[in-house]
């Protein structure tokens, strides 16, 4: 009797363990800390959160563009009497000043136009040009203040058909005298960033015409450019890109930089690539 009750016993030993509640099982180990489960789906409830304010667009221009060309060019005869007597009261002084660029006001038969720069006021600007043939072509702008009392400024850009220095453009000393005509004028905090980065190009070129999206033409090739772009980094230093189209079809494009306070600090000045279109009815 004795003997059948060992057998049983351990016969039924095992089948006890395998029910046990409280073993372990292959697929739920047991461990050795408590866990708690986590949500299926998190609301983000046990977490603080903030909103942040938008970020401010630090820039020395207004982002408003204006509607028509940033630059007008007027002939001397198109010129109101007020600005026609002042660019005559100046002549000594823009002869003196293009002599020290090391330009021959007296040789050749020169002629100017008025460049009309909304942008800066208190300035009337004077493109100079003596053509003496082919590539015999002399250039320089003037900046004479309204007030008659600061000082005439000459931005030489070519003297018998070569640029002076580097490409005036570019050049070093034109970016310096720009800055100087600006820092004459008043503050405005709805300054058209186009009109400024226009004026500084009609002031080192020939002849400029800024490819604007209004320019429509239903009777004539259109050149075709991007249009112009203010870019604006995050601690306020602006660039100005726009396209030349004055004179297709080599077109220019122009990249000006600005620092967060308005002063040009850089120019690139490029052939762009360039096609023509034309508009059909």
């Amino acid at each position: 009797m004795a003997v059948v009750l060992s057998a049983t016993a351990v016969f039924f030993v095992p089948c006890r363990a395998q029910t046990s509640p409280d073993s372990a099982s292959p697929t739920k180990p047991v461990l050795p800390y408590a866990v708690k489960p986590l949500p299926v789906e998190s609301t983000g409830a046990q977490y603080t959160t903030k909103t942040l304010p938008p970020v401010q667009t630090v820039t020395p221009f207004s982002e408003a563009l204006a509607d028509k060309h940033p630059i007008e060019y007027r002939s001397a005869d198109q010129m109101n009497a007020a600005d026609r007597a002042l660019a005559a009261s100046a002549e000594r002084s823009i002869r003196e000043g293009a002599a020290l660029a090391g330009i021959d006001f007296d040789m050749g038969r020169w002629s100017y136009q008025q460049i009309v720069c909304a942008a800066l006021p208190n300035h009337v600007f004077l493109l100079f040009e003596a053509n003496n043939g082919p590539g015999d072509e002399s250039l320089f702008s003037a900046a004479i203040p309204r007030s008659g009392n600061g000082r005439v400024r000459i931005i030489p850009i070519q003297r018998r058909g070569f640029s002076m220095f580097s490409p005036a453009p570019v050049n070093k000393l034109a970016i310096s005298a720009f800055n100087r005509i600006r820092a004459d004028e008043p503050e405005s905090k709805t300054t058209d960033w186009l009109s400024v980065a226009a004026c500084y190009g009609a002031l080192t070129g020939p002849r400029l015409r800024v490819s604007v999206p209004s320019d429509k033409s239903a009777n004539s090739d259109i050149p075709v450019a991007f249009p112009p772009t203010l870019e604006v980094e995050s601690d306020g230093e602006s660039t100005v890109r726009f396209v030349d189209v004055a004179a297709p079809p080599q077109l220019m494009q122009w990249a000006l930089t600005f620092d967060a306070k308005g002063q040009l600090i850089r120019v690139e000045h490029s052939a762009a690539p360039g096609y023509s279109m034309r508009i059909i009815p």
